[in-house]
C-alpha cells in the first residue's frame, strides 16, 4: 500500500468512531423538560409512607394563554424512595423530570427526627441532584410552603438558595449548608451535622429559627439564634457582617479571628478558643447611657452566655457540629474514631473574647 493510500485508511479508520457518537438521538428539548427547583421530603411517623414535593418554575412562556399568574408548578408523589417517587411522578407529568437543576431540598422536622441518610443517599449514588443544593430542615406545613408563592416574585429554588447565599439574602446566623456536606459528615464520626431550621412563614415562604443539631443522621436538638452566632465565629464561617443587641446598645461585629488550640491531657481532649472581634457601635440609649468599657463588657458578657449555653448543649449531646474532632484525627487510631462523639462529652472547652470597639464618637465617650 502506497503511503498516500495508508494515510487515508487511517484518517477513515479514525473517523468511525465519530458515527457512533454523532447525534443527540437521547436528548429532549429545553421545551420539553420541567426544570425541579426544591424537592421537599415528608414523613410524619415511622409507618407512613415517603412524601416528595416537587416544585417547578415555569418560563413566561409556558403562561402565555392561561390565566395563572403563578411562575410555578407544585406535585407531590408518595414512594417508598425517594427514586421511587421520582420514578412515579413521571407518569403524570406532561414532560420529562430534570432534577439536574435542582436548588435546594428541604427536609420535613418528623423526617429528620427518624434519620435522614436512606433519603439523601440517592443523590449521591445516581448524581442527578447537584451536590451543591442547599439543605435545610422545615418545621411546618410542608404543603403551604410549596403551593403558595414566593413573595418577592424570584424563580422557584432560587430563593431557597438566595435565601442563605451570602451576596443575597445570607448573614452570618444563616448557616448555608450544602448536600455534600450532610452527606460526608454522615459518615465522618469526628465532625457531626448542624443544618438550618427554618419555620413556616405568615408573610415569607420561610423565617429561620435557628439550626438543627445532628447525631449520625437524626436531629436531636436545636441551637438558637444568638447560638448559631457564635458557632460562625467559632468556625470561621462568618462573612459580612452582624448586629448583636444589648441592653443600652447595638454592636455591629464587621471582623473576627478565632485562634484554635488543642492537646490531651491525661486521656481527655483539651480545646482552647481565643477570639478576637472588630466591633462598632451603631446605636446608643439616649436615656440610659453607657461609657466605651461598659458597653465592651457588655458584650462580653453576652457572647459568654451564649457560648457557654451551646457548648453545654452540643457536649450533652455529644455532636460535635465544630470539627474539633478533625483536628484531634492524627492524635487518635483510626479504631478510636467512633469513640470521639463519648470523648467530645467530657472535653475541656473555654474561650476568652477579646473586643475593640470602634466608631464610639466624642460625645459618647466620657
Amino acid at each position: 500500500m502506497s503511503t498516500s493510500g495508508y494515510g487515508r485508511a487511517m484518517l477513515l479508520l479514525l473517523c468511525l468512531p465519530i458515527v457512533f457518537v454523532a447525534g443527540c438521538w437521547d436528548s429532549k428539548d429545553i421545551d420539553n423538560r420541567l426544570m425541579l427547583g426544591v424537592m421537599g421530603l415528608e414523613k410524619r411517623s415511622v409507618d407512613s409512607p415517603l412524601n416528595v414535593w416537587f416544585r417547578f418554575p415555569l418560563p413566561k412562556g409556558a403562561q402565555d394563554g392561561t390565566t395563572s399568574k403563578q411562575d410555578f408548578f407544585t406535585t407531590n408523589q408518595y414512594g417508598q424512595t425517594v427514586s421511587d417517587a421520582m420514578n412515579k411522578v413521571r407518569y403524570k407529568l406532561p414532560k420529562a423530570l430534570d432534577p439536574s437543576s435542582t436548588r435546594a431540598i428541604l427536609l420535613d422536622e418528623s423526617l429528620a427526627k427518624t434519620g435522614v441518610d436512606p433519603y439523601l443517599e440517592f443523590a449521591i449514588r445516581e448524581r442527578s441532584v447537584p451536590l451543591d443544593a442547599v439543605v435545610a430542615v422545615i418545621r411546618g406545613n410542608m404543603e403551604r410552603i410549596f403551593t403558595h408563592a414566593n413573595p418577592t416574585g424570584e424563580l422557584t429554588g432560587i430563593y431557597t438558595k438566595l435565601f442563605f447565599e451570602k451576596y443575597a439574602g445570607g448573614i452570618p446566623r444563616k448557616n448555608r449548608t450544602m448536600l455534600w456536606e450532610v452527606y460526608a459528615k454522615l459518615y465522618n464520626p469526628l465532625h457531626s451535622n448542624l443544618i438550618p431550621l427554618l419555620t413556616e412563614g405568615k408573610q415569607n415562604s420561610y423565617v429561620l429559627a435557628g439550626n438543627a443539631i445532628f447525631v449520625k443522621d437524626k436531629l436531636v436538638g436545636e441551637l438558637n439564634l444568638d447560638e448559631s452566632l457564635l458557632y460562625e465565629i467559632f468556625t470561621h464561617r462568618f462573612h459580612d457582617s452582624e448586629v448583636e443587641l444589648m441592653s443600652k446598645s447595638d454592636i455591629r461585629i464587621v471582623h473576627n479571628h478565632t485562634r484554635v488550640s488543642t492537646s490531651f491531657k491525661d486521656g481527655k481532649p483539651i480545646i482552647r478558643l481565643d477570639t478576637s472581634l472588630v466591633t462598632t457601635l451603631i446605636d446608643s440609649s439616649r436615656y440610659r447611657r453607657q461609657n466605651a468599657s461598659e458597653v465592651v463588657a457588655e458584650l462580653e458578657a453576652d457572647l459568654n452566655a451564649h457560648a457557654k449555653s451551646m457548648f453545654e448543649k452540643t457536649q450533652r449531646l455529644g455532636a460535635d457540629v465544630f470539627g474539633f474532632g478533625d483536628r484531634f484525627r492524627i492524635r487518635l487510631q483510626p479504631s478510636e474514631y467512633e469513640k470521639w462523639p463519648e470523648m467530645f462529652k467530657h472535653a475541656e472547652i473555654s474561650y476568652s473574647f477579646r473586643v475593640d470597639l470602634r466608631n464610639t464618637g466624642l460625645e459618647f465617650l466620657d
